[in-house]
């Protein structure tokens, strides 16, 4: 397996990771376009023979926040994501975040293990963020900075 930087070319496979992906909040192809595109943005691929995880960053000043993971259902619980999420520690850190910060289903087990195995805490929870009874736990980790690029 190979992470690398998400292209345009990558929409098509990125679209069907999305569709599979998530119960509710589904992106549209504009608005990965626009994780693709925009400025301070970080979209990570995870490749065997296809595509098979992406994962998307965004640095705001010093703080990256991690906007959304998706893993091929065949490669859960494999490190696909986990791998993905390191990745983009690198980047923040290498762009001199000092924290990184995410969102997560309160209910989303495996996603929270693999968060606090990478040193995530949890700061707070957003009753109702994904609609009504479906909360978000807010978890962050301090990045140390390693500045390799702007």
């Amino acid at each position: 397996m190979i992470i690398d930087a998400a292209t345009l070319d990558d929409l098509d496979a990125i679209m069907a990771l999305e569709a599979e992906g998530f119960d509710h909040g589904h992106w549209s192809a504009d608005a990965w376009r626009s994780e693709l595109l925009g400025a301070d943005r970080c979209v990570l691929v995870a490749r065997d023979a296809s595509v098979i995880g992406v994962a998307t960053f965004q640095l705001v000043a010093d703080t990256a926040d991690l906007h959304r993971v998706i893993v091929a259902a065949e490669r859960r619980r494999q490190g696909v994501g986990r791998q993905l999420v390191q990745g983009g520690i690198e980047w923040a850190s290498g762009h001199g975040a000092t924290e990184m910060v995410l969102e997560v289903d309160e209910t989303n087990a495996p996603a929270l293990h693999a968060y606090e195995g990478l040193g995530f805490r949890t700061l707070a929870r957003r009753d109702d963020y994904y609609g009504t009874g479906l909360h978000a736990l807010v978890m962050a980790l301090e990045l140390a900075k390693t500045r390799s690029g702007a």
